[in-house]
C-alpha cells in the first residue's frame, strides 16, 4: 500500500501563514496555522490518530480551533506510521497529546505506552468498547453483519482495554453511540481517577456530529490544564 501525498492545508482566514511539513513520512503530516495575534506558537502538540472512514479532513475544524490558541497538530492516517516518526511529533519542553477517535482511540491507548512518546495526556473520542464494525452511516451493524469467521480486523492490533492508563485523559462520547454505549465507558472510568468524561450530543462520530464544538472547547479546556498543572514525572 502506498501512501497518500503530504498535504498543504488552505487557510479560511486571510494573512494566516500556513507551513506544512511531512514529519518524516507521509503518514503522517504536520500542519502548522499561525496562531490569533499575541498567542504565542508552539504552546503544545496533538498527534491525532484517526479512526475508521476517518480523514483529515474530518478533523480540520479542531485543528484550526487549537491552531488559533498556538497548538500543533499532527495527523496520522495510517497505522503503520512507525513510533519515532510519530515523535517527531513532539514539541520539547511543551505539553504532547495523542488524541484517538474510534479504533484511533484503541491504538493511542497502545501507544501511551511507548518509551519513545511518552505523552502527557490522551484524549480519546468514541473510544469502541465494543468491537463492532460501522455501517455505512457511521452506525453500528447488526450483530448477524459483525465478521468474517468471528474475527475483527483490529480487535489483535489494538485490544479493548480493562482499564485506563494512569495519565490525564479526556473521553468524548455521544450520548447516543450505538457502536460504543455510553454506559460501557462511564464503567471504565470508575477505577481511572484520573479520566474525566464529556458527553455530547450525537453519536459515535462526535468529530463531525452535532457536538463538534464541545469537542473542540472540551479538548482544548484539557490542553489548557495541562500547561497549568503539568503531570507529574
Amino acid at each position: 500500500m502506498t501512501s497518500a501525498p503530504p498535504v498543504t492545508f488552505a487557510s479560511r482566514r486571510p494573512s494566516t501563514g500556513i507551513h506544512g511539513h511531512a514529519a518524516g513520512s507521509a503518514a503522517s503530516l504536520t500542519t502548522t496555522l499561525e496562531a490569533s495575534p499575541g498567542v504565542p506558537s508552539g504552546r503544545g502538540s496533538v498527534l491525532i490518530l484517526t479512526g475508521r472512514d476517518e480523514t483529515v479532513a474530518s478533523f480540520e475544524g479542531l485543528r484550526l480551533r487549537l491552531a488559533l490558541d498556538g497548538y500543533t497538530t499532527t495527523v496520522s492516517e495510517e497505522p503503520g506510521a512507525s513510533v519515532s516518526t510519530l515523535a517527531e511529533a513532539r514539541i520539547p519542553g511543551a505539553p504532547f497529546i495523542l488524541l484517538g477517535s474510534d479504533i484511533g482511540g484503541l491504538r493511542a491507548l497502545t501507544l501511551a505506552g511507548s518509551p519513545a512518546l511518552r505523552p502527557d495526556g490522551v484524549v480519546l473520542l468514541g473510544l469502541p468498547l465494543l468491537q463492532r464494525p460501522l455501517s455505512a452511516d457511521g452506525g453500528a451493524r447488526n450483530s448477524e453483519d459483525v465478521a468474517v469467521d468471528g474475527a475483527y480486523p483490529y480487535a489483535s492490533v489494538y485490544p479493548v482495554p480493562r482499564a485506563l492508563p494512569d495519565l490525564p485523559i479526556l473521553l468524548i462520547h455521544g450520548v447516543d453511540d450505538q457502536v460504543s454505549p455510553l454506559p460501557l465507558t462511564q464503567m471504565i472510568i470508575r477505577t481511572a481517577p484520573r479520566a474525566r468524561l464529556t458527553v455530547v450530543p450525537g453519536q459515535h462520530d462526535v468529530i463531525t456530529g452535532p457536538g463538534h464544538r464541545t469537542v473542540a472547547a472540551s479538548t482544548l479546556m484539557f490542553l489548557e490544564s495541562l500547561r497549568h498543572d503539568p503531570p507529574l514525572g
